[in-house]
């Protein structure tokens, strides 16, 4: 077997996974037609803060007890339906935060419903993510994690450059907006896999790991 082949596989994930951060983002972005550009990056940064503290706790508790269940089915069941709940109530609150922002202007719930049906078209992927990084074998708790301090920051400082952006072409181009969300898509595309590595923290020692590593350990050890 190609020992680098895992490698790969690990890079083309990372790559996919900041291509869909920047989709979302750009989504997150985008809003009413007429909305001013700091009611954008109010509404983002709002998500930004709520989401990523939420999520990223929520999803590697739920991600260890996936691997170390023996009904795993049900285990995924529950992680992907608290990663849809948490994301579609921050996108709501989103959607209340601009209502409040802006009591006159037309909210469109259908821009919701639009948003909260992508994040529901993404089932099948992570369905098929978790069970090709469970087949692996390398247990969440013996991987290095993201760190909601430093993605938030990393993505605080995303919108305040997308604001000073659209600021400045607002007067010379029709769509900034389309624009704008555009290349936030692109900037999270390229260059997240670029600064991955920063974002993430060494696991913690002391968690359990699964019963499946303690069989790898023992039968290395065995083997010394």
């Amino acid at each position: 077997m190609n020992p680098h082949l895992p490698r790969r596989s690990a890079a083309r994930g990372i790559r996919r996974g900041y291509a869909v951060a920047g989709a979302v983002l750009a989504f997150m972005w985008l809003g009413e037609a007429d909305e001013p550009a700091w009611a954008h990056a109010v509404r983002a940064a709002f998500l930004l803060l709520l989401i990523p503290p939420l999520l990223l706790r929520t999803d590697r508790r739920l991600t260890a007890a996936f691997y170390e269940s023996a009904r795993p089915g049900r285990a995924l069941a529950r992680l992907i339906t608290a990663r849809l709940l948490i994301v579609s109530t921050a996108l709501a609150a989103g959607a209340l935060l601009g209502r409040l922002m802006d009591p006159h202007a037309a909210q469109d719930i259908t821009a919701l419903g639009i948003r909260v049906l992508c994040v529901l078209l993404t089932v099948p992927l992570q369905i098929r993510a978790a069970h090709r990084a469970r087949a692996g074998g390398v247990h969440p708790s013996a991987r290095p994690t993201l760190s909601a301090p430093r993605v938030i920051c990393a993505k605080l400082g995303l919108v305040a450059a997308a604001l000073l952006a659209q600021m400045l072409i607002d007067t010379y181009v029709a769509d900034a907006q389309v624009l704008t969300a555009a290349a936030i898509a692109v900037t999270v595309t390229v260059l997240g896999p670029r600064v991955h590595a920063r974002l993430l923290i060494a696991p913690n020692s002391r968690t359990t790991t699964s019963p499946q590593a303690d069989s790898r350990v023992t039968t290395s050890s065995s083997s010394c």
